[in-house]
């Protein structure tokens, strides 16, 4: 279930919050913007190098995730999100 959606242009990504009714976690995932659209090709940050760095067991700290990507560069949330090395 989709718990939030949200374009950050100025970050070149949109960002949603979904819960995994059958895992009971929650995933904060990402897809790029493309001419400022949504790609609709969503993973979750640090996915593609093998980890799941934005996979939480509480909503409050998924919600505290999204609040960092609303907050830091654009580089900083591909790379120093995906490690969520703070």
């Amino acid at each position: 279930m989709e718990l939030l959606r949200e374009t950050l242009p100025d970050r070149g990504l949109a960002v949603r919050l979904v819960v995994d009714d059958a895992t009971a976690k929650y995933r904060v995932e990402y897809t790029p913007l493309s001419g400022g659209v949504m790609t609709d090709e969503w993973t979750v940050f640090g996915g593609t190098v093998g980890y799941d760095a934005s996979v939480f067991a509480t909503g409050a700290a998924a919600r505290a995730f999204v609040e960092r990507v609303r907050t830091v560069s654009h580089d900083d949330a591909l790379a120093r999100l995906a490690a969520d090395t703070d």
